[in-house]
């Protein structure tokens, strides 16, 4: 039960980070390096830490209470979720957020623009790192020396957390605290939805396993076009590139387009994997990008402006949003050209 939720957290928290950073790096206000860097980076690599640790601990006291219905109310089940759930979350952004900076001082670096590198690079490389240190807390609350060993783990990092935030500013993190929260609680809910609608269709795909070879590489490509997207949006906006508008202009333009041509791509190359496999109705895997592909592009600029319209950050809320959006439109879509071929 808790698993699914660690990997929502994840990618939701992380995709934060990556686009806060991207653009950062882009405006200046953030130096590509961990020597000597500026008070914004130490306060979003806090913010981001401290944002993970209290949804994991949201996120295990939620799975607790469900476990109360169904095993019946167990005390010392808290702990072992609770110290689990932190205990993930602290060690895998520990190391996610290390690499993350690397990617995106690199990239920067070598005049690559980091919002098309960033995100979809990590967010592959995380659910690896998550899946990883999942297993390893799995093994380690099993023994009386492995709980105390999560908990001092937690313990540091909440006290290296508190060292930032009175070194470098409390009120920009008490802010970034505030937006980040209200986008993921909300991506987390729509993702509950979602998943109670896949839940229904998800059994159509398993008729067919030429598409389950490929149906996480589709659900990974929608989210990284979408998050690109995104990503590149918030930047323009926060520069000035671009006016806060519906309308698309060239430079937006351009960029969509090479964006999905990229992902085109991916799509041609999943749908052959699926022939080769034995499946023949590969127009199905092609529609799936090429119909829910607007919606992303839409749903990622209508939501841009309307935080920025609201002097509020949209690096904290498009992304969450719309790697939600995108995990629920290519199932549907998918599950629906399956059940009328």
């Amino acid at each position: 039960m808790l698993y699914p939720i660690m990997m929502t957290l994840r990618g939701n928290i992380g995709g934060i980070f990556s686009a806060r950073l991207s653009t950062s790096l882009n405006l200046g206000t953030i130096r590509p390096s961990f020597r000597r860097n500026t008070p914004l980076f130490m306060i979003l690599v806090s913010a981001v830490n401290s944002v993970s640790f209290l949804l994991s601990f949201l996120s295990g006291l939620i799975v607790f209470s469900a476990q109360i219905i169904i095993v019946g109310f167990k005390p010392w089940l808290l702990g072992v979720i609770l110290l689990t759930a932190l205990g993930v979350q602290t060690i895998s952004m520990s190391i996610a957020i290390p690499i993350t900076c690397i990617l995106g001082f690199v990239s920067f670096k070598h005049n690559i623009d980091p919002d098309i590198i960033i995100y979809p690079i990590m967010s592959t490389v995380t659910d690896i790192i998550e899946s990883f240190t999942y297993i390893v807390a799995i093994i380690m609350v099993k023994s009386l020396i492995g709980l105390i060993t999560l908990l001092f783990i937690c313990i540091l990092c909440l006290l290296v957390v508190l060292f930032f935030v009175k070194n470098y500013g409390k009120e920009e993190f008490i802010e970034s605290i505030k937006q980040a929260l209200a986008s993921l609680i909300l991506s987390l809910f729509i993702g509950w939805l979602s998943g109670l609608a896949l839940s229904s269709v998800r059994s159509k795909l398993e008729m067919y396993p030429s598409i389950m070879i490929i149906y996480p590489a589709i659900i990974d490509t929608l989210g990284d076009f979408g998050a690109s997207i995104g990503s590149i949006l918030t930047t323009r906006l926060s520069e000035g590139s671009i006016s806060p508008k519906l309308s698309l202009n060239l430079l937006e333009l351009y960029e969509a387009i090479q964006m999905w041509l990229s992902a085109l791509m991916y799509f041609i190359v999943y749908a052959c994997i699926a022939f080769v496999n034995g499946f023949q109705g590969i127009h199905a895997i092609m529609l799936c990008f090429i119909l829910s592909s607007p919606i992303i592009l839409f749903v990622c600029k209508l939501s841009a402006i309307g935080i920025f319209k609201r002097n509020l950050d949209p690096d904290n809320f498009v992304i969450p949003f719309e790697t939600t959006l995108s995990d629920f439109l290519g199932t549907i879509l998918l599950s629906f050209f399956l059940g009328v071929i």
